[in-house]
């Protein structure tokens, strides 16, 4: 109860500051994520689509295929923003160690109603961007109806997003809503980024997660 009428205050106090001066530029709060990306697990199934694809593209670009296939780790960051001060406890980037991480919510998004949007940001070690980026998804999440709508993909499937993920990066980002959590049924599980080059597979992954709502969560 304390830690809801922190947050209510707190909002309380971003709203005045952010409606006398909104015309500042956004800032965002710099965390690190607390876990690395090591212990998480890809379905071997997607870990071989890729190196397939991958094959594929050199193919394509007529290199003569080598195994094994030489990685490098992307940088990985997410970045959280609300429109208006209540659903996170602050605009916030939260930085992944190198290669990718996992974050939790747990940290960042309050009980209060409202939404954000979310946006996954991948670059090469030296700061340039990916060319030819393809982006996964494998879902942690279990599948739920909230008011006769379907949330939640279903546990340890994966499925290719990079069409739509380019499209929200793009733009705001991926809105999502904290009422009930379902902003835990669309990000739960994890984001699978991959980098094609002539010499190089690319490859990171931001997983994301909420401790306090592990029932909503796949074991």
């Amino acid at each position: 109860m304390r830690r809801t009428r922190r947050w209510l205050l707190a909002a309380a106090v971003g709203w005045s500051i952010c409606a006398s001066a909104s015309e500042e530029k956004l800032t965002l709060e710099e965390k690190p994520a607390r876990l690395s990306s090591r212990d998480v697990k890809i379905p071997k199934a997607l870990t071989k689509k890729i190196e397939e694809d991958y094959q594929k593209f050199l193919v394509q670009q007529q290199v003569l295929t080598k195994l094994p296939i030489r990685r490098q780790l992307f940088n990985v960051s997410v970045e959280m923003v609300q429109k208006r001060p209540g659903p996170l406890v602050e605009n916030v980037r939260v930085t992944a160690p190198l290669g990718g991480g996992v974050v939790d919510l747990s940290e960042f998004v309050t009980p209060l109603k409202g939404s954000f949007q979310v946006k996954i940001l991948a670059t090469k070690e030296d700061g340039s961007a990916p060319t030819e980026m393809q982006v996964y998804f494998v879902s942690k999440a279990k599948q739920r109806k909230i008011d006769k709508e379907t949330f939640g993909s279903g546990c340890n499937k994966f499925m290719d997003i990079t069409a739509y993920f380019a499209s929200k990066m793009s733009a705001a980002g991926f809105e999502v809503y904290t009422a009930e959590q379902r902003y835990l049924s669309v990000l739960g599980g994890t984001f699978v980024l991959v980098g094609f080059e002539k010499d190089d597979l690319f490859v990171g992954s931001l997983t994301i997660t909420d401790s306090r709502y592990a029932k909503l969560l796949c074991d």
